[in-house]
Order: structure tokens, then C-alpha cells, then sequence
């Protein structure tokens, strides 16, 4: 199931562990990310050094676990810690439009797609990745979504997804 996060206030140690875990991260201006363990003269822990490079860039990552900066919300959208800024207050509000949105979905899908983008940012190649969309393909292409998805395109109305 995708996972979506809404970040009011810090996200530090483990909080920033569990925030990078989540597939999208929606912030409000008073958001604040930092690999706090170095601060306190500990390494970093939670699986922090696997999810930083992997959300934001190298760079960053060494640079967050190294100095144990406090990043504000703007600097946390700089660099790509978070998807979305909202309005003070606003970050739970726009997490639940976009988990709607999802839920609206055809669900098997949505599930599938999102495990083929974590396999090939995992180290999936180009070749493994055809095969498990193949694979994929031929799953989704035999669900009651992907029926309806079909015959909404030739009505030329918004699909009616049920998740199955």
C-alpha cells in the first residue's frame, strides 16, 4: 500500500527514518528534517543512511549525516526531502486529497507499478524490469479495473474503479 506522510514540525533522527520511508511526503512551512544522531555523537540508525541517498542525492545524504544540519522546509523541498509544501497547518489536509486520489484508483495497479519503480531504484536492470512489467502487464490486463478502465476511455467518461 503506498504511504504517505504529513510533516508538521521536525522530523529528526528516527522521525526523518520514518518520514523517508514513506513513498510521498507532504510538508507545512514549520517542517524540519535532520540525521540528528551525529549531533549527539552517535551514527546514524533507523535505516537513515539507505533511505537518504535513495530520496534526496548523495550529496546531501553525506552532508546531512556528517554535519547533522537542521534543514527548514524550503531547504527540505530544495532537495527533494519532501514532494510538496503546503500551507501553514495544510500538510495532513493534502496528504489525505492525494491518498483519496490514490484510493479512488484501480488499486491493483497502482500497487504493481509502485513495486516496479522500488525494484528498479533497488538495482533492478533495464532487462529484469521489462520482464517484471511483462508480468505485470498480463496481471493488471485481467482485472475488472482495467476492463472498466478501458470501456470509461471509449465512453469518454471517468472510470469507476473498484479494486479487483
Amino acid at each position: 500500500k503506498p504511504i504517505i506522510a504529513a510533516i508538521n514540525g521536525p522530523a529528526m533522527g528516527a522521525g526523518l527514518a520514518f518520514a523517508l520511508a514513506c513513498d510521498r511526503r507532504f510538508a507545512d512551512p514549520s517542517a524540519r528534517m535532520c540525521a540528528a544522531m551525529v549531533r549527539l555523537g552517535f551514527s546514524p540508525d533507523c535505516g537513515v543512511t539507505w533511505l537518504l541517498p535513495r530520496v534526496t542525492n548523495l550529496s546531501t545524504a553525506l552532508m546531512m549525516v556528517e554535519t547533522g544540519c537542521i534543514l527548514d522546509a524550503n531547504q527540505c523541498l530544495k532537495y527533494g526531502l519532501v514532494d510538496e509544501l503546503t500551507e501553514d497547518g495544510k500538510a495532513y489536509e493534502a496528504a489525505m486529497e492525494y491518498a483519496k486520489r490514490l484510493a479512488q484508483g484501480p488499486s491493483v495497479a497502482v500497487d504493481i507499478a509502485r513495486r516496479c519503480v522500488y525494484k528498479a531504484a533497488n538495482g533492478a536492470t533495464l532487462e529484469e524490469i521489462l520482464d517484471y512489467e511483462a508480468v505485470a502487464g498480463t496481471i493488471t490486463a485481467n482485472t475488472a479495473d482495467a476492463a472498466e478502465g478501458t470501456k470509461s476511455f471509449v465512453e469518454k467518461r471517468k472510470p469507476v474503479f473498484k479494486g479487483c
